[in-house]
C-alpha cells in the first residue's frame, strides 16, 4: 500500500514537472517544424500564422502566376477537381466571392489537381469561372501545402502570411469574414 502511494506522489510529480516546463519555456512554433525557416522572415508552412508557400503555376490561357509577385493583394488558394462533389458546391461561392471583392483586390486561385486542362476549362464553362485558374499536373502545389483534401482553401493576406484554412466546401459567409480584414466593402 504505502509503495503504491509513493509510486502515486511520485507520478504526480513527473507531471507537475511536465507542466512547469511546458508552460515555462512555452511550446514552439508548429510551423518551425513543419516548413522552411528563412533568416528574417516568418517560418514558411502551410499553417495559420506562418508564410505561404511560394510557388508559380501556369494557368489555363498558359500565363504563368508566381504567388510572391502577389504579395500586396489579398489571395484566396483553392485546390479542387472536377470529381470532387464538395468542390462543385464550392465553386459558385467562389465566383460570387470574387465577383463581390474582385475591385478591391482580390485574387482567387484556383488550383486544378491533376487533370487536363481540357477538363478543367470544361469545369470552368460550366460554371461561368472568371478567376484564375491554376494547373498543378504533378501536384507539386498540392505537395507544398501538405493537402488533406479538397476542396481546400487557403486565405493568403497582402504581407504574404496565411491567415484562414477552411477543410472541405467553405460558404461565401466565412470566405467573406476571412477576407474582410483585408478588403473594403
Amino acid at each position: 500500500m504505502l509503495r503504491r502511494i509513493l509510486l502515486l506522489i511520485a507520478a504526480a510529480g513527473c507531471w507537475a514537472a511536465a507542466v512547469y516546463i511546458v508552460v515555462s519555456g512555452g511550446l514552439p512554433e508548429r510551423a518551425a517544424f513543419t516548413g522552411q525557416i528563412i533568416p528574417g522572415e516568418r517560418p514558411v508552412a502551410p499553417e495559420i500564422n506562418a508564410v505561404a508557400p511560394p510557388f508559380e503555376a501556369a494557368t489555363l490561357s498558359g500565363a504563368r502566376i508566381n504567388l510572391l509577385d502577389l504579395r500586396g493583394s489579398v489571395v484566396l488558394i483553392n485546390f479542387w477537381a472536377t470529381w470532387c462533389e464538395p468542390c462543385r458546391v464550392e465553386m459558385p461561392e467562389l465566383q460570387a466571392l470574387y465577383e463581390g471583392y474582385q475591385a478591391q483586390g482580390l485574387r482567387v486561385l484556383a488550383v486544378n489537381l491533376g487533370e487536363e486542362a481540357a477538363l478543367a476549362q470544361s469545369w470552368v464553362d460550366e460554371f461561368g469561372l472568371t478567376f484564375e485558374i491554376l494547373l498543378d499536373p504533378q501536384q507539386q502545389i498540392a505537395a507544398l501545402y501538405y493537402l488533406r483534401g479538397q476542396p481546400s482553401t487557403y486565405v493568403v493576406s497582402p504581407s504574404g502570411v496565411i491567415t484562414h484554412i477552411s477543410y472541405g466546401p467553405a460558404s461565401l459567409t466565412t470566405l467573406e469574414a476571412a477576407i474582410a480584414p483585408f478588403v473594403q466593402r
